[in-house]
């Protein structure tokens, strides 16, 4: 039977071992006088002789050697962590790849772009509005996809999203002068490196119609080539983004069942995540100008729908672009409420960030503890905060949308 972990169990009864009580055994043994009348036989002998024998004392010792006691003492050795990779919470099983930098993708989600290339092998994607639609920014960091795009421009929102970074490498396509001058700025004081098209590493992009994508949502490029000409000699891996549960960590008590959850971005562009608990992750579907009902699962150019691990929604203020006025700016320092879906669970949240070097710090809404996600993949929604725009899929809707699983 085993016992409550707060009852010391009871230690075993050590026998004292003593060393035994030194014994003397005297034995005396008492020699009589034997007295031998000798007569006298030879003429001459007028004397007789009476001798005595002597008394002895015999001494016997016994001594027992003390009895000595020896534990060996145990020593316990704790195995040191094996490494996983910040982005994804994952073991990784060649070490010293860790040191690698993050790339970090600008990448077209308008509906001519689809399918999109090497999504789904990104540790995190960002999704946040632009101008009509949404964009996402992949971070790329356990794997190096051959082929990713289409690649798009940048937008000063992305500043503050890569500043924890440490120095990502930055795939984008350019940008207007405003946005430009930004980027510019940001590598010169050390916080991006440039690896845009229109730099020194624009000969490793390439543009590619088939498929009846043209420009300009057909712009593709390597990381492994991007890697391999512009990783700079000092450069590190990015910090963890968010926090991962360990083996066996319960969710939140707050957890609640969740069959799926809509994002209405608004823009045109609806996007669904629905449970599969035979994929642990949540399948994508996205309705657009160009993808219907039927046609919505969100693949990649393999025909393999996205099911990240974890969906963490974070609402956050958008304005205006104050060096494109057309653009919207999201604002994700600070602080706003949110949702983590993972584990076919619900949990919501709150946030904080208090500057683009910090990682997002994820609370549990009503009680303030640290919510940490499942190890895997991560797609970070950033919808407009204050808008109706999340709401929940009850198991109808889900079964109904999983239909057209791809």
């Amino acid at each position: 039977m085993s016992l409550p972990s707060h009852v010391r169990p009871p230690s075993p009864r050590r026998r004292a071992v003593s060393p035994r009580r030194r014994s003397v055994t005297t034995r005396s043994v008492a020699v009589g006088a034997s007295v031998a009348l000798v007569g006298l036989v030879a003429l001459g002998c007028t004397k007789a002789e009476s001798a005595a024998a002597p008394t002895t004392t015999a001494v016997t010792t016994t001594t027992t050697a003390p009895t000595t006691t020896t534990t060996e003492a145990t020593t316990t050795t704790t195995a040191p962590a094996a490494p996983v990779w910040p982005l994804t919470g994952e073991s990784a099983a060649d070490p010293a790849a860790l040191n690698s930098p993050v790339v970090a993708v600008k990448v077209d989600n308008s509906p001519q772009a689809r399918p999109h290339a090497g999504i789904n092998t990104a540790d995190q994607v960002y999704e946040l509005q632009v101008e009509g639609i949404t964009r996402f920014m992949e971070l790329y960091h356990s794997q190096s996809p051959d082929r990713v795009g289409p690649v798009r421009s940048a937008r000063s929102s992305d500043l503050d999203l890569f500043g924890n970074l440490n120095r990502p490498l930055l795939i984008w396509s350019g940008g207007n002068p405003g946005v430009t001058q930004e980027i510019n700025d940001a590598q010169a004081n050390g916080l991006v490196v440039d690896v845009g098209h229109p730099s020194n590493a624009g000969h490793l992009y390439y543009r590619d119609d088939s498929g009846g994508r043209f420009i300009p949502h057909n712009l593709f490029t390597s990381v492994p080539q991007i890697r391999g000409e512009f990783t700079p000699a000092d450069a590190g891996p990015p910090p963890a983004m968010f926090a991962f549960r360990k083996d066996g960590a319960a969710l939140p008590a707050t957890a609640e069942d969740m069959p799926g959850m809509v994002i209405d971005f608004g823009l045109g562009v609806r996007v669904e995540y629905v449970w599969d608990a035979e994929r642990s992750g949540w399948d994508r579907y996205q309705v657009d100008q160009n993808h219907a009902r039927g046609d919505s699962a969100f693949v990649d150019e393999t025909g393999t729908q996205i099911a990240p691990q974890n969906v963490v929604i974070l609402f956050l203020e958008y304005g205006q672009d104050p060096v494109d006025g057309r653009s919207p700016k999201a604002y994700s320092v600070g602080n706003g409420e949110g949702v983590v879906l993972t584990q076919g669970k619900v949990v919501y949240v709150n946030w904080i960030r208090k500057g683009p070097g910090d990682q997002w710090n994820i609370t549990e809404r009503a009680s303030g503890d640290p919510v940490a996600l499942t190890p895997g993949r991560t797609w970070v929604a950033l919808p407009q905060s204050g808008a109706d725009s999340v709401a929940p899929i009850d198991a109808a809707g889900a079964a109904d949308l999983t239909q057209y699983r791809k």
